[in-house]
C-alpha cells in the first residue's frame, strides 16, 4: 500500500511535479509568466485569462488571490470573521442548492406521483412499461457522467448548472404532450441526462466553499430535500386529484381540457423554471468569482477550508488524473457502495402503487407518503448532528443508520396482512440507509484530491448510481404483489452488504492513513520531511510581479507597477531549506513556497494528505 501511495508522478502537457520518490515537489509555472500580462484587478494572477495563459489552467484559481503564497503555517484566522464568511456563503449557496435539489427530485419522480393520476391509463402503461422508464431514466444519467464531468472543469459551474435546469424544466412540460410509451422512453432518457450534472455539481459546489465537516452537513441538508420533496409532490396531487377528470389535453375528444396528472406536469415544470431563472441570476461559480464576497471575504473563504488539504477548482483537463482515478480501489469501493444503495430506488416509481395496493383509497394515497418523506428529513438531521459532533465517524454513522431500515424491511415481509402496520413499517424505511448514502457523497469528496481525479470519481459514484436506479424497478413486478415479498428480500439483502462495504472501506482509508504517519514520523532528512510537508514550489519568472505576498505576510497585492524590492517572494528559512532539498530553479526563475493543496495535487501525490474516516 506505501509503494501505490507514493508512486504516482504527474506527467501532464503542460505540467510536471515530482512524484513523492523524487525530490520535493516543484511546479514549473508557465501559468505566472504568461499571466504577467493579465492582472487581477486587485493584482493577483488573471486565472480567467485566455491569451496566452493555455498553462493557466494547470494550478487553482484560487492562486489569483493576493497572498496565496507563502507559508501559512503560523497564520490564524479570526474565529469571528471565519464565522462571518460563513454566514454570508449559507445564506446565498444553500438556499438555492437546497431548492434545486428538491426540484430535482420532484422532476425525476413525477411520474411515480401521477400513476394515481390517470398516467397510467392515459398513457395505456402496463406496470412493466411504468418500471421501464424509470430505468430509462436512468439510462440518461448514466450517459452524462463523463460529459458532465468534462464541462464542470472547462465552463463555470454556476451557469452550466442553470442551462441544464432549463433544459429538464421543459423537458417536465413536455411530458404532457408526449402520449404514449415510446416518445415517454425518449423523454425520460433526455431528462436522466440533463438531471445528471445535479448530484457532482453539488459536491463540486461544497468542496469550493466549506470543511470537509461543514460539506458533509451541507450536502446532508441538500439531501434532505428530497423528504420535502416527497411532502410538497402529495400536496400537488392531492390538488391535482381536485381538478376535474380528463382525458389528455392532447386527445381529439378532450375539447381542450387537462388531465390530473398533466396539471401536476405543467405545475413541477414551472416550479423548476422559476428556481432556474434565480439559480442563474445568484449562485456563485466559486469563491473568487462570487460578487457577493469583498476581496477580503474572498482570502478568507480559501484559507477557512485549507483543512480539506485540497484546492478550489483547476480549468484544465488532466489525463493522468483521470487514469488515477480509475485505478483507485477506493474509487470502485464507493461504486459498488452506489450501485447495493440505490437496490431501494424502484420506490421512488413504485411509492404511490404500494401504498394503495396496502388497501387505501387514491385520495388518501395522494397524502400518505407525505409522512415518508418527514422520515427522511428527521433521520438526514439527525445524522448530520451526529457527524457535526463526531467529525471524523462517518463510517460508523453510516453503518449504524442501517438498523432502522434492516428492522423494517424484515417487518415488511413477515408481518401479517395489516395495512396500518405495513404502512408504518414502509415509512421507517426512510429512517435508515438515506443517511449513509446521503455521508457518502461528501465522503468519496473529502477523501480524493486533484480537480479532475475529484470528478471522475463523482462520474464513478454515480454511474454506480445510476446502474443500482435502472435495476432496481425491475423486480417490482405484478406477480409478487401486493405484499412485495421479493423485492423487499432484495433490498434486505442489499443492506447488508453495504455495511459490509462500509466497514471495509474505512479500514481501507484508516489503513492509508496509518502508512503515511509512519512513513512521515521515519522522515530523518530535509528532502524526506519535504515530502510530507503541506508546502511545494512553484518557479516563476525573476521578474514576475504578479505574486502577491509570496511569503503570506501581508495583505495586499503586487501590480504591474510596484518596484521588484516591494515583493517579498521567499523568507530566508525557506531559501535556505530549498538550496538544501531541492535543485536550483531554472535560469530566469526563481522559487516560491505555496501549500500543495494549489498544486492540483491528488491524494496519491500529496503525502501530507490525510484520509476522513
Amino acid at each position: 500500500m506505501a509503494t501505490k501511495d507514493s508512486s504516482v508522478s504527474s506527467k501532464d502537457d503542460h505540467q510536471k511535479v515530482g512524484s513523492s520518490t523524487d525530490s520535493p515537489q516543484t511546479y514549473t509555472a508557465p501559468t505566472l509568466e504568461a499571466a504577467h500580462h493579465h492582472h487581477h484587478h486587485h493584482g493577483g494572477v488573471d486565472a480567467g485569462a485566455t491569451a496566452g495563459t493555455a498553462a493557466a489552467k494547470d494550478l487553482d484559481i484560487s492562486l489569483a488571490l493576493p497572498g496565496m503564497t507563502g507559508v501559512h503555517e503560523e497564520d490564524e484566522l479570526d474565529p469571528y470573521e471565519s464565522k462571518r464568511v460563513k454566514r454570508k456563503i449559507d445564506w446565498r449557496v444553500m438556499p438555492l442548492l437546497c431548492a434545486i435539489y428538491t426540484l430535482q427530485f420532484l422532476d425525476k419522480n413525477a411520474i411515480g406521483a401521477a400513476t394515481i393520476l390517470g398516467f397510467l391509463k392515459d398513457n395505456q402503461l402496463t406496470t412493466a412499461q411504468l418500471n421501464n422508464l424509470g430505468t430509462f431514466f436512468y439510462v440518461g444519467l448514466l450517459a452524462s457522467q463523463i460529459p458532465h464531468s468534462y464541462a464542470f472543469q472547462k465552463f463555470p459551474v454556476a451557469k452550466y448548472l442553470a442551462v441544464m435546469m432549463f433544459l429538464w424544466a421543459m423537458l417536465v412540460g413536455v411530458h404532457c404532450a408526449a402520449i404514449g410509451y415510446k416518445k415517454l422512453i425518449a423523454l425520460r432518457i433526455l431528462l436522466g441526462f440533463t438531471e445528471g450534472c445535479i448530484t457532482p455539481g453539488i459536491m463540486l459546489v461544497t468542496s469550493m466553499f466549506y470543511t470537509r465537516t461543514e460539506m458533509g452537513e451541507r450536502v446532508g441538508w441538500t439531501f434532505q430535500c428530497n423528504g420535502i420533496a416527497q411532502i410538497l409532490s402529495g400536496f400537488i396531487a392531492f390538488g391535482a386529484f381536485h381538478t376535474p377528470t380528463h382525458t389528455p389535453l392532447s386527445l381529439p375528444q378532450n375539447h381542450g381540457k387537462v388531465a390530473q396528472w398533466q396539471w401536476f406536469m405543467v405545475i413541477i415544470s414551472l416550479l423548476t423554471f422559476v428556481v432556474c431563472l434565480a439559480f442563474a441570476a445568484f449562485f456563485p461559480d466559486s469563491p473568487t468569482k462570487a460578487g457577493f464576497l469583498t476581496q477580503q471575504d474572498k482570502i478568507v473563504a480559501i484559507k477557512r477550508i485549507r483543512a480539506n488539504q485540497s484546492g478550489v477548482e483547476t480549468k484544465k483537463w488532466k489525463k493522468y488524473q483521470f487514469f488515477e482515478a480509475v485505478k483507485d480501489p477506493k474509487a470502485w469501493i464507493f461504486m459498488l457502495f452506489a450501485v447495493l444503495a440505490n437496490f431501494v430506488g424502484g420506490i421512488g416509481i413504485q411509492y404511490s402503487l404500494i401504498i394503495k395496493d396496502m388497501g387505501f383509497s387514491v385520495l388518501e394515497t395522494t397524502l400518505l407518503n407525505i409522512p415518508s418523506g418527514g422520515c427522511m428529513v428527521i433521520t438526514v438531521t439527525f445524522a448530520m448532528w451526529m457527524l457535526h459532533r463526531y467529525p471524523n465517524a462517518r463510517g460508523w454513522i453510516s453503518v449504524l443508520s442501517y438498523i432502522p431500515s434492516i428492522i423494517s424491511v424484515i417487518l415488511l415481509i413477515t408481518l401479517p396482512d395489516n395495512r396500518i402496520g405495513l404502512l408504518v413499517a414502509f415509512y421507517c424505511i426512510q429512517l435508515g440507509n438515506t443517511p449513509a448514502v446521503v455521508l457518502s457523497l461528501s465522503w468519496i469528496t473529502t477523501t480524493t484530491s486533484g480537480h479532475t481525479k475529484k470528478l471522475t470519481q463523482h462520474a464513478m459514484w454515480l454511474i454506480g448510481y445510476s446502474v443500482g436506479q435502472m435495476v432496481a424497478p425491475q423486480w417490482w413486478k405484478d406477480k409478487y404483489k401486493p405484499r412485495n415479498r421479493v423485492p423487499w428480500a432484495i433490498i434486505l439483502t442489499s443492506y447488508c452488504c453495504q455495511v459490509v462495504i462500509i466497514l471495509s472501506l474505512r479500514w481501507y482509508l484508516n489503513q492509508r492513513n496509518v502508512t503515511r504517519d509512519k512513513a512521515a514520523a521515519a522522515a530523518t532528512t530535509e528532502e524526506e520531511k519535504e515530502k510530507y510537508s503541506e508546502y511545494g514550489w512553484i518557479e516563476v519568472p525573476v521578474d514576475s510581479t504578479t505574486i502577491a505576498n509570496a511569503n503570506g505576510k501581508g495583505d495586499g497585492a503586487s501590480t504591474a507597477g510596484d518596484s521588484q524590492d516591494e515583493m517579498v517572494v521567499v523568507g530566508e528559512k525557506e531559501k535556505e531549506k530549498a538550496s538544501a532539498s531541492t535543485p536550483a530553479p531554472a535560469p530566469g526563475m526563481k522559487r516560491v513556497r505555496v501549500e500543495k493543496r494549489f498544486l492540483d495535487l491528488t491524494d496519491f501525490e500529496n503525502l501530507s494528505f490525510r484520509y476522513v474516516l
